[in-house]
């Protein structure tokens, strides 16, 4: 037998109405209502009639997810995908579906498509779309962007990792574990969440600036590695920018027979699944790229349900460390 609004009524105890105007966004309800009406509605695995609430609330029921196909260091990321997963398990709980749309080509067109044909009630947008044109075309329409913009931070809607706070604590730990020589690998240096951590590692590197770009590939990342370390006077430690640049470093040291920790130390942005497994266990800035996921979406629907202005959310990263980076106390 199917499930019904007061089968949900009855497991979150509150009228059928309440559901209702929970599930058509057109009333204020408490945020306690909402979420025991959203847990009611995934305990019974409810789905609501999407075209009956479009038709009585003038929602679609859906959000757009807008991506840069372009920027393939950040859509090609494993990390991307459980950001995605996370936006998706969001909305799910919402008896909302996602739409996913590349905006790389169409300078607005896409988004603007979006909005104005009513597809969707929201937007998460990647950073290289806001601009101050397209800002001006959303106006009050909800969107949140996922990453912190190169322009308009303070005027715009976000959230996004602490990456510069990421290589900060990367430096400080290997400079207290007795590295002198600091490097920073692999990435596109010059835009994105890789800036930001560049930054973070030229905040507190001393002066002592080793920062070796690549293409984002563990081939490049080695060919840097090995013209670095054959130097006389090379980098005793790296902050590498993903585990693709540390496994490329990994292989440069095995050929040049170093040893890690003892020769050189090694941490890496991103808690690959691997990264614990390799020889040696790797040192690992965590980003959780589940929570950016989330809290982007939930703060769409608030946005959604709400309205509001501009906010922005910086969430931490933390230190895992293993035995990349603990070298011994000479």
């Amino acid at each position: 037998m199917a499930v019904t609004i007061h089968d949900v009524a009855k497991l979150a105890g509150v009228n059928s109405s309440t559901v209702s105007r929970v599930l058509n966004g057109k009333a204020t309800i408490t945020p306690d209502t909402k979420e025991r009406v959203y847990a009611a509605m995934r305990e019974l695995d409810y789905h609501p009639n999407s075209l009956a609430r479009s038709l009585a609330s003038g929602l679609s029921g859906a959000i757009g997810v807008v991506v840069d196909a372009r920027d393939a260091e950040a859509f090609s990321n494993v990390f991307f995908s459980r950001s995605l997963f996370a936006i998706e398990k969001v909305a799910q709980a919402r008896g909302y579906q996602v739409i996913i749309a590349n905006g790389a080509q169409s300078r607005g067109g896409t988004i603007e498509g979006l909005m104005k044909e009513h597809k969707v009630d929201g937007l998460i947008l990647p950073p290289t779309t806001v601009k101050p044109a397209l800002m001006k075309t959303i106006g009050d329409f909800p969107y949140v962007v996922l990453g912190t913009p190169d322009t308009l931070r303070s005027d715009t809607c976000w959230v996004d990792n602490n990456n510069e706070q990421g290589a900060e604590m990367a430096v400080r730990h290997l400079q207290k574990m007795g590295y002198q020589q600091i490097a920073y690998l692999g990435g596109y240096q010059k835009r994105g969440f890789t800036k930001r951590r560049v930054r973070g590692y030229q905040n507190v590197s001393s002066g002592k600036e080793t920062i070796l770009s690549t293409d984002g590939t563990s081939e490049n990342a080695y060919a840097e590695a090995v013209r670095e370390l054959k130097k006389e006077s090379h980098a005793d430690a790296f902050v590498c920018n993903d585990n693709l640049a540390a496994f490329g470093l990994l292989k440069a040291c095995r050929e040049l027979r170093l040893r890690i920790p003892d020769d050189i130390g090694i941490v890496a942005f991103d808690n690959y699944p691997l990264a614990e497994y390799v020889d040696p266990p790797l040192t690992i800035v965590d980003i959780d790229t589940a929570m950016l996921g989330e809290q982007t979406a939930q703060l769409l629907f608030r946005r959604i349900e709400n309205g509001g202005g501009s906010q922005q959310i910086m969430l931490s990263t933390s230190l895992v460390i293993r035995a990349s980076s603990e070298r011994r106390k000479k």
